[in-house]
C-alpha cells in the first residue's frame, strides 16, 4: 500500500470480453419445494452465453449489479495487477442497448479497495430532482496495523452524476474513530455493509460494527446523493433483545414507495430467549468460503452459551433514525456459535410485499429459503424451501423483483447451491408473487466453482442480470495450499487479494412459461453415522506417532478423527478434552488423531501442539482433502471409526459438551473390537 496514494478515476479501454461455452445442465437442490405452480403462473429467463466481463482486467472478483430506472446498467468488480492485494475499483456504465459502455477504474487515497466475496463494493441508483440519475458506489478500504491481528476498515462512498464519467472524491459514511491508527478518523470495525437506493432519491447504508465490543447494525442515510451523511444510528439498543449480529454476515436493505425502510441481517440469540424450539447442541460450523469469499471466520459466542443464528428484519419509518424491534424471519433455530458468511436479500414490490430469502446451516434442513411479509414485516409467512438438504456449505442468495400492472410480481432468487460438492449458480422464479416457484435452472457450467452471484433486473424493459465469481475447481484448491494461515493466534491476517478469480455475466430477458427440471450432479454429502469411512491417510507431524502415515480406517482399529484448525476457537478449547481420551484409552487400542487443516507449513500446529503439551497424533492436511472425502461442513468435526472401518458416531462443534456420548461409544467400539469381526468390502 503506498503512503502518498491519491485519488484517481482512470479511465479503461474496453476491450472484447472473453465468451465460454454455454452452460450445461446443473443440478437442482433435494428440496424443491413450492414448484407446485400452475403452467401460466410460471416465469422463466432466456440467458445468453456467459461472458468474462473481468477479462479487459486480467482478473476480477466481487461482483456487483445495479439498474437505473431508465434501464442504464452498472456492473462493478474489484481487480488487483497481478492477483493481489491492491484492489481498485472497475465500473463499468453502459446504455440499455450495451452501446458506448464507459468503463472507470477507481482508488482510494487510503488504501485498497478489498475484494471480499460476502462483503463486495456495492451499487445503488437514486433519481435526484434537479440533477437526473445519481449512481453511488460503497466499498471498504483495508490497513494492517502492525501489532494487530486483524486489519481495521474504513467504510467509503463515491457517487457519480454523469452515468459513470466522473466521480466525486471518497467520503467516509461511519463517524467513529480508531485511536492510535492514522487516519484514525475514517478506520474502524466496519464491513459487511449494504446500500440502497429508496424511491424517494435517500441513500441508505447499514453495515456491521464493533466500536462497542461485539458486533452490531449501524445504518445512516444521505438525502444529497452522497454528499454528506446523518449520524450512525445503532439499530438495536445494547440492552435489548438480539442487539448482537453475526460478525461476519452481510446486511441487506430495502425501502418501499411509501418511506418504510426495511433492515435484515442475522443475529446472534441466546437459546433461552428464543421460540423454546432450539436444540442446546453444538451445530456443524460452515464450509470454508468458496473463491473469492473471506475464510477468516470468527467466532461470536462460545464457552457454556448456547446461540442461534436466525435472520431478523427490522424497519424504520423516519429515514432510519428509529427502528423497530427486529422480528425473525422464521424460526429455523439454528444453534451454531461461529459465522458462515452468508447473510440475508431482500427485495420490496409495489404492493408493499416484502420478500426475504436466506441461507441456515441446521443440520437436517440446510439451505435456501424464502418468506414475504405482507404487514409491513410485523409477521411473514411460513418459509419456502428454494434449494435444500441434509447439509449444505454456505450459499449466498440474492433476490429481485419484477412488477407487473394489475398482476403479482414477478420474484427472481439466484444463489450459489451450496447442497452440491463445487457449488454452481442456479436460479428459481416466480410468476405469482412468490406463491410458487419454477424448478431451479443452472445459471454457471458445472465444474468450477463459481461464488457470490448477484443479479439486478430492468423493470421496464423485462431484462435480467447475473454476475458471479468463478475459478477452476484445480485453481481455487491451488489457492487454498498456497494461501497462508492468517489464523493462527500469534500471526496478522493480511488483506484480502483478488487471486485468479474472474467475473462471469449473464443477461437475458424474463418469459412466460415452465422450466425444465435440472439434472441431477454430485452432492454435497456429509459422512454419516453407520456409513464406511473413506480411505483416507495423513502424516503425524507431532505427539504419539509422529513420523507415521496413518490410514484413520485400517481394518482393526478404532480411531478417534477430529478436524480442527489453530484459527478456531471451538477447536482449540476441546484440545485438552481430546488428549484426555488418547490417555485414557491409548492403552486399550484407541488412536486418537486430530487433523489440522490449517494452510502453509507445519511449523505453527507444531508450536501449538507443544506449548499445549498435547500427547495424542496430530496429524497435518494442508490441502484440506479431509473435508472432501468426508464431507466436513465446518471445524471442529468429529468421528469415531470402528474396527470395521463404519463411522460409529459423529459430533459437529466442541466435543466438551458430547463427552459422554463419545465415552459410551468408544466403549462400545473398542469391546466389538475384541470379539469376532468381519471388515466389509469397500
Amino acid at each position: 500500500m503506498r503512503a502518498s496514494r491519491s485519488v484517481v478515476v482512470t479511465p479503461v479501454l474496453v476491450v472484447g470480453a472473453l465468451m465460454v461455452g454455454a452452460c450445461t445442465d446443473a443440478p437442482a437442490s433435494r428440496d424443491a419445494g413450492g414448484s407446485g405452480a400452475s403452467a401460466d403462473s410460471l416465469v422463466s429467463v432466456s440467458f445468453d452465453a456467459p461472458r468474462s466481463i473481468s477479462a479487459m482486467t486480467v482478473v476480477g472478483a466481487a461482483p456487483i449489479l445495479a439498474i437505473a430506472p431508465d434501464g442504464v446498467r452498472a456492473t462493478a468488480w474489484v481487480s488487483a495487477p497481478n492477483g493481489g492485494t491492491d484492489g481498485r475499483l472497475h465500473v463499468m456504465v453502459s446504455p440499455r442497448n450495451d452501446s458506448g459502455s464507459v468503463v472507470r477504474e477507481l482508488t482510494d487515497a487510503l488504501g485498497p479497495i478489498e475484494p471480499h466475496g460476502e462483503a463486495p463494493p456495492k451499487l445503488a441508483w437514486v433519481a435526484r430532482a434537479g440533477v437526473g440519475n445519481t449512481l453511488g458506489a460503497l466499498y471498504v478500504v483495508g490497513k494492517v496495523i502492525p501489532g494487530r491481528r486483524f486489519p481495521v476498515s474504513a467504510l467509503r462512498f463515491v457517487r457519480s452524476d454523469d452515468n459513470g464519467s466522473t466521480w466525486s472524491a471518497p467520503v467516509t459514511v461511519t463517524d467513529d474513530t480508531t485511536a492510535s491508527v492514522a487516519d484514525g478518523a475514517h478506520f474502524g470495525s466496519h464491513n459487511f455493509h449494504a446500500l440502497h437506493g429508496a424511491p424517494d432519491g435517500t441513500f441508505h447504508v447499514a453495515w456491521l460494527d464493533g466500536r462497542a465490543g461485539k458486533s452490531a447494525v449501524y445504518t445512516t442515510h444521505s438525502t444529497d446523493g452522497g454528499k454528506t451523511w446523518a449520524p450512525n444510528v445503532r439499530v438495536v439498543a445494547t440492552s435489548s433483545p438480539m442487539t448482537e449480529a453475526c460478525p461476519c454476515c452481510r446486511t441487506a436493505i430495502a425501502a418501499d414507495a411509501k418511506g418504510t425502510v426495511y433492515l435484515a441481517w442475522r443475529a446472534v440469540i441466546d437459546a433461552d430467549t428464543s421460540s423454546g424450539k432450539a436444540t442446546p447442541a453444538p451445530a456443524p460450523a460452515p464450509a470454508p468460503a468458496p473463491a473469492g469469499g473471506n475464510p477468516h471466520a470468527q467466532h461470536g459466542a462460545g464457552g457454556t452459551r448456547t446461540t442461534i443464528r436466525d435472520i431478523v428484519v427490522s424497519r424504520s419509518s423516519d429515514r432510519g433514525q428509529t427502528w423497530s424491534a427486529p422480528v425473525r424471519v422464521h424460526n429455523d433455530d439454528w444453534v451454531f456459535d461461529g459465522c458462515p458468511h452468508a447473510g440475508p436479500s431482500m427485495a420490496v414490490d409495489d404492493a408493499q410485499t416484502l420478500h426475504v430469502a436466506w441461507w441456515t446451516g441446521k443440520p437436517g434442513a440446510a439451505g435456501v429459503y424464502y418468506t414475504q411479509s405482507r404487514d409491513n414485516g410485523l409477521s411473514f409467512a411460513p418459509a419456502t424451501p428454494l434449494g435444500v438438504a441434509k447439509a449444505s456449505q454456505p450459499a449466498h442468495v440474492q433476490l429481485a423483483v419484477v412488477n407487473q400492472t394489475g398482476a403479482p410480481s414477478r420474484v427472481l432468487a439466484a444463489w450459489d447451491d451450496g447442497t452440491l460438492r463445487v457449488p454452481q449458480v442456479v436460479m428459481r422464479t416466480s410468476g405469482n408473487g412468490g406463491q410458487s416457484f419454477a424448478e431451479a435452472t443452472p445459471i454457471s457450467e458445472a465444474g468450477p466453482a463459481a461464488a457470490f452471484p448477484v443479479l439486478a433486473v430492468d423493470a421496464s424493459h423485462g431484462a435480467v442480470m447475473v454476475a458471479w465469481s468463478q475459478q477452476a475447481a484445480e485453481a481455487a484448491q491451488a489457492a487454498a495450499k498456497a494461501r497462508p494461515n492468517m489464523k493462527d493466534p500469534k500471526a496478522s491476517m493480511p488483506l484480502p487479494s483478488v487471486g485468479n478469480t474472474q467475473v462471469l455475466l449473464r443477461t437475458g430477458v424474463l418469459k412466460t412459461g415452465g422450466t425444465k427440471q435440472a439434472s441431477t450432479s454430485e452432492a454435497f454429502a456429509p459422512v454419516a453415522t453407520g456409513d464406511l469411512a473413506p480411505a483416507y491417510g495423513v502424516r503425524v507431524v507431532h505427539g504419539a506417532r509422529t513420523g507415521d502415515s496413518l490410514e484413520v480406517s485400517a481394518p482393526g482399529a478404532v480411531t478417534l478423527v477430529n478436524v480442527w484448525a489453530t484459527w478456531c476457537t471451538s477447536c482449540r478449547e476441546e484440545m485438552a478434552d481430546l488428549d484426555t481420551l488418547h490417555h485414557a484409552y491409548a492403552s486399550r487400542g484407541l488412536r486418537v488423531v486430530a487433523v489440522s487443516v490449517d494452510q502453509g507449513s507445519q511449523d505453527k500446529i507444531v508450536r501449538y501442539a507443544t506449548g499445549e503439551k498435547l500427547s495424542m497424533s496430530i496429524a497435518h492436511d494442508p490441502a484440506n482433502r479431509i473435508q472432501s472425502l468426508f464431507g466436513v461442513v465446518g471445524v471442529p468435526e468429529t468421528y469415531l471409526i470402528d474396527a470395521t472401518g463404519r463411522v460409529t458416531w459423529k459430533t459437529s462443534g466442541n466435543i466438551h459438551g458430547a463427552l459422554p456420548a463419545a465415552r459410551s461409544a468408544i466403549e462400545a467400539a473398542l469391546a466389538a473390537s475384541n470379539a469376532n469381526i468381519t471388515v466389509p468390502s469397500r
